[in-house]
């Protein structure tokens, strides 16, 4: 049996599945410590300050460009004991409305694949971020059309999945997910008894990095490789 015969739904992540996302925050983030740096209170760690003022503001105000935006200005603020002038903080809001006008860039192959998958597959979108801006990504992505469905979610743990997949009528354990994030993509889709595939970006959030049980679930190469390994004899 093929592991695409034991399969009837795939799932996509989006951001640093189909198109980048993680790069333009490192920039950002670049431009942050470049900015803030001549006002900085001695010692104080410009990254770790901006990645905690992030993790803190999770539960207020979730994912996505705005958040983030939310955070460097918070974490200028606070670095600099309030010192960092206006124009400076200027400049970071310049860039995050920026980061919003940004065009959705594709990822090799993503076209291609998702549209050999859903020739012999149903092909759904998960995704977390802001809705705005998501939808946005989504709609200008030209890939709207490839999804029976597409779900925006503040957060992609177990109780979120269990509640898509029992809301579109699908069985976990016929349902594959297929993204960059083990912590969000792959690990909870696993832990309701469904199937996990792992697409390594070359930039990972600190955030979503854990370390995952070996053997749980699979890592291709890249986007184009999902065709083949659904295409290959189910080991087990």
């Amino acid at each position: 049996m093929r592991r695409g015969d034991m399969i009837e739904v795939v799932g996509f992540d989006a951001d640093d599945t189909l198109w980048q996302c993680q790069d333009g925050f490192d920039e950002a983030e670049r431009l942050f410590v470049d900015t803030v740096s001549p006002y900085a209170s001695p010692g104080v760690d410009l990254e770790d300050a901006l990645r905690a003022t992030e993790l803190g503001n999770l539960a207020i105000s979730g994912y996505g460009v705005k958040a983030f935006g939310l955070s460097m200005i918070e974490a200028a603020v606070t670095s600099s004991a309030g010192t960092v002038p206006s124009r400076d903080i200027g400049i970071l809001v310049d860039h995050i409305h920026d980061m919003l006008r940004e065009p959705v860039r594709l990822l090799d192959g993503v076209a291609d694949a998702l549209h050999a998958v859903a020739q012999t597959h149903r092909v759904v979108m998960i995704t977390k971020g802001d809705l705005v801006h998501q939808t946005r990504k989504v709609q200008t992505s030209g890939l709207h059309h490839v999804f029976e469905h597409i779900k925006i979610v503040l957060e992609k743990d177990v109780s979120t999945y269990r509640a898509i997949l029992n809301e579109w009528g699908i069985n976990p354990s016929t349902f594959l997910m297929v993204g960059n994030s083990v912590r969000s993509d792959i690990l909870p889709v696993v832990e309701l008894g469904g199937f996990g595939l792992h697409i390594p970006y070359h930039v990972t959030w600190d955030h979503e990095v854990v370390d995952a049980p070996k053997g749980t679930f699979d890592t291709v190469a890249s986007i184009s490789d999902v065709v083949e390994w659904l295409a290959t004899e189910n080991p087990s």
